[in-house]
Parts: structure tokens; sequence; C-alpha cells
């Protein structure tokens, strides 16, 4: 019996190694597409960021008369272009400016009876360079807010500390290391489940749907192993790419942020990557029967389709199902408890997110692994079904 299984096994393995699709999407996407994300996108970011930041955006002061001291400072500041503009709500729409103050027209005679007043910053918040010279200008407002308050100070011969009678500090008290956790558990759970659905799903499409198509499904059948085998065999080689697919995806991703932590830049000076052993572990305890899940779901879904192009419509609403609970571990305030402990791939990415941050209640823990085993279990159970019934690889 487990003679027969292997021979299934290698051959289906043998098969998907020579598969360069299976390979681009177990191996090659794993490796590479961490990198990019990481490390490749946000670097783009940063730089184009960087780049419209440090443009000299154009701006537009409203009674600019009521206030020459502050025109003037405008003006000297060197990283905004002062222009003249008849509606500057319209000329902020069509990008001919990036922001404008308006300023009362009673801005003197206010400042100098010792009122309050307001001064407007107007900007479009949809885009990037209108919010850059927005806080450019509260910048040189404030400056100039505080060049006044010193004025006053000075004329009454005060001190600047009277207006500041104390200031508020705030300390993080948590260490780099469980940052680093932190940052992590954010993204690790969702990838955990994503490439374990899409390490399986292209074997398992190949493996069923596939052989239908090419017509050597018949001739698998023919063989003298029974056909409980040769789904079990089946099964063990998209759980295989599925485990596979998914751990170089984890050394992808843990390589890359230490890099970027030990490549300095101002998050990764609050920053240090460690992953303790019980976190190890429960990754593990996590990652084969959520594969084993992904893998039989595949296996049965993709039986059913007559062709690979069939078994992809098939799936992707599948994919779509499981992407909404993968995202858990993105929305702040849900916490893993008793209820959520049942509930299919929500569990699991709430427990590596716990995990990855040093909260582990082994119970709760092991209360996923049993249920994700069970509903796995069940979907192995209608896969060999779904495997011997005629209809249901032959029929049309």
């Amino acid at each position: 019996m487990f003679n027969n299984i292997r021979l299934v096994y290698r051959k289906e393995l043998l098969d998907i190694i020579r598969d360069r699709r299976t390979i681009i999407s177990m191996v090659i996407i794993p490796i590479i597409i961490f990198p990019l994300l990481t490390i490749g996108f946000s670097t783009l970011i940063s730089t184009f960021m960087s780049k419209s930041r440090a443009e000299i955006q154009k701006v537009a002061i409203v009674n600019e008369a009521a206030a020459p001291d502050l025109r003037d400072k405008v003006i000297s500041s060197g990283i905004v272009e002062l222009v003249a503009s008849d509606s500057v709500e319209a000329a902020i729409l069509s990008r001919k400016i990036q922001a404008a103050l308006v300023i009362p027209v009673d801005f003197e005679r206010k400042l100098e009876a010792l009122d309050s007043l307001s001064i407007q910053i107007l900007y479009d918040e949809s885009e990037a360079k209108s919010q850059f010279a927005s806080e450019k200008l509260k910048d040189i407002v404030t400056d100039y807010r505080r060049d006044i308050i010193d004025a006053r100070l000075k004329g009454k011969g005060l001190e600047q500390s009277i207006v500041n009678p104390f200031y508020i500090q705030a300390r993080n008290v948590a260490s780099k290391e469980k940052m680093g956790s932190f940052m992590l558990s954010l993204f690790l759970p969702y990838l955990i489940l994503i490439l374990s659905l899409t390490g399986a799903m292209y074997t398992a499409m190949d493996l069923t749907a596939g052989e239908k198509e090419r017509g050597t499904l018949e001739t698998i059948l023919a063989s003298p192993v029974p056909r409980w085998q040769l789904a079990t065999g089946k099964f063990l080689t998209i759980l295989t790419t599925s485990i596979v697919s998914t751990v170089l995806a984890i050394i992808s991703m843990t390589a890359t942020m230490a890099y970027a932590i030990s490549a300095g830049g101002s998050m990764a000076q609050d920053m240090a990557l460690k992953i303790a052993p019980s976190s190890v572990i429960v990754i593990i305890l996590m990652m084969v029967p959520t594969a084993s899940l992904f893998s039989a779901i595949l296996m049965a879904i993709s039986l059913s389709a007559r062709t690979y192009r069939e078994a992809q419509s098939y799936v992707t609403p599948f994919m779509l199902v499981v992407i909404m609970p993968a995202l858990v571990s993105f929305i702040p305030g849900i916490e893993l408890g008793w209820g959520l402990a049942f509930v299919p791939f929500v569990n699991v990415s709430l427990s590596l997110k716990e995990a990855l941050i040093g909260n582990i209640n082994w119970l709760i823990v092991g209360l996923i692994f049993v249920s994700t085993a069970l509903y796995a279990a069940l979907a192995i159970f209608i896969a060999h079904r779904l495997f011997e019934k005629e209809s249901v690889l032959f029929g049309n």
C-alpha cells in the first residue's frame, strides 16, 4: 500500500518539477517577490516621495498685504515659490498652485489688540505635492507665530519658558526585538496563508484538470493501483509544493527584513529582528494543517473542472474567500479568543500574529491545530470520494 503511494507521489513530483509554471510559482516567486516588495518597491516609493518633497511647490497668499512680514517670510524661506492667483481654490484643483494661505483682512489690527485669529491653509489632500506644500506652509507659519510670541514676551521682560510650563514626552517601552516582531506579525501571517494557497493551486489544477485536458488521467487510472492510493499520492504532491513554497516565502521575507533592518534607516533604528523558538513551533503547527486544508480543497475543486482554464475560474472565487480572513492580521484591535479559534483561516492568521509578538496561549494554539486538522481531514475525505466517482472524472 505505502509502496504504491510512494511510487505515485514520486512520479507526480517528478512531473511537477519538470513543469516550468510550477517551479516559477513554487520557487522563483517566493524567493524574488519579497525582496522586490519590501526593498525594491519601498525604495522606489521613498525615492519618488523624497524627490517630490524636495521640489519647490508654488503657493499663493490671499490678502498678503494684511501680513507683509509673513509674506516676506514665505518668500525668503526658499522651500516654496510665491505666485499670484485670483481664485486659489480653483488654482489648487487645477494644479496651477499646490497650496495657499488665507490671511484675515484685519490681521495686523488683531495682532496689535492681542486678539486670537486664524490663518487657513488650503490644499488638495488627494495630491501628494499639495500635501507637501501644505506642510511647508504650516512650518513657515508656525515659525512666524513663534517669532511673534518671542517678541511679545521680550517686550514684557518675560522668558519663553513661561508659555511652556511643561513638555510632553512619549517613550516607547517596547524593546527593539518586540517592534521588529510586531512589524513581521503584520505581514507574515497573511503571506503564509496566501503562499500556502498559491503554492498548492497550480499543482492541484495541473494534476487533476490538467491531466483531464491532456488525456493522461485515463492512463493513470488504468494502472493496478487503487484509486484512493492514487488520490493520496496526488494529494501529497500538492501538499509538498504548498509547504515548499510557504517555507521559501518565510525564509525570503525574514532574510529580507533582517537585511532592511541591518542596512539602517530611521525605522530600523527602533527595531531588531528576533524570532523566538516558540514562535517557530507555532508557525510549523499552523502551516502543516493549513497547507493540507488548502491542498485538499483545491484538489476537490479542480477535480470538478474539465479543463485547466475551467479550474482557474473555479479556484478564483475560493482565493477571494481566503484573502479576506488572511487580511485580519493587518486589522488593529482584533484579538484571538475562544470564539475565533474555530473560524477557518482567521484563527490561523491571528494565532501566527500573536505568536510572533510573543503572546502564545498554548491551549488555544492546540485547539486551532486540532480544528484545522479536522477541517483538513474532512476536505481530504471529500477529495478522495470525488476521485472515485466516474461522473466527476469523466463526466461531461
